[in-house]
């Protein structure tokens, strides 16, 4: 919940596999799942998606539950945590299909929370996997005489660096170009540059086609 009583944007989403909550460790060795958990978050924070208190969502999957079945509960450590349980086989670390489980699982894991906004949820499902590392999450939209800047990121998996990128949009002829992109240690800090952001610092802008990118995301409220 923001200070002045509005529900929370989401941020964020975690993996975890095991029986509790208190007792699973993170799920390991599914970067790509985890980059698309980190990349929906994001686009349903771009479209104002709540989960009413709690910013971060955290996804267990259990051998306890059916596999395939959906538990929302109200546990979790801190404020900011939303716990859902979701089912799988006792193989499931070895499953064939691993990286689909856990996707299906992260959707149905949101469906369970906002089953009101079915919608937008699918939607955002569809747009990630399309587009995947190639998305563009927008930072800030700048509309100047003769152009349009825009700052974004991307979202790569963990074992390589996500990029800013500066964007221009000519007014007169629609053309799009883009600067040499920027490497981030973490996706994340892109907030952090972006007030440092000048337009001299757009370099070897090039044309381009047009990138897949959400509307402004929001790091609080």
């Amino acid at each position: 919940m923001t200070k002045d009583g509005r529900p929370s944007l989401i941020t964020d989403i975690r993996l975890f596999a095991g029986e509790r909550y208190n007792s699973a460790p993170y799920l390991e060795g599914q970067e790509e799942a985890v980059a698309y958990g980190r990349r929906i978050a994001w686009l349903l924070n771009s479209e104002g998606f709540s989960l009413g208190a709690f910013p971060a969502l955290y996804v267990l999957f259990t051998p306890l539950l059916e596999p395939g079945s959906v538990k929302f509960t109200n546990e979790g450590g801190d404020w900011w945590q939303r716990y859902v349980y979701v089912g799988v086989t006792a193989d499931f670390p070895d499953a064939p299909d691993k990286r689909g489980i856990v996707m299906r699982g992260i959707a149905d894991a949101i469906l369970a929370t906002r089953p009101d906004q079915e919608g937008v949820i699918r939607r955002a499902d569809a747009i990630v996997r399309e587009h995947g590392d190639r998305l563009r999450f927008l930072l800030k939209r700048r509309d100047l005489a003769k152009l349009v800047v825009e700052i974004s990121f991307n979202i790569e998996v963990s074992s390589k660096p996500s990029y800013l990128f500066i964007g221009h949009t000519d007014k007169e002829n629609g053309a799009y170009t883009e600067a040499d992109p920027i490497a981030l240690g973490w996706y994340m800090e892109g907030f952090d540059l972006l007030s440092g952001i000048r337009l001299q610092d757009a370099v070897n802008l090039t044309q381009r086609p047009r990138p897949a990118m959400t509307s402004v995301v929001k790091r609080r409220g």
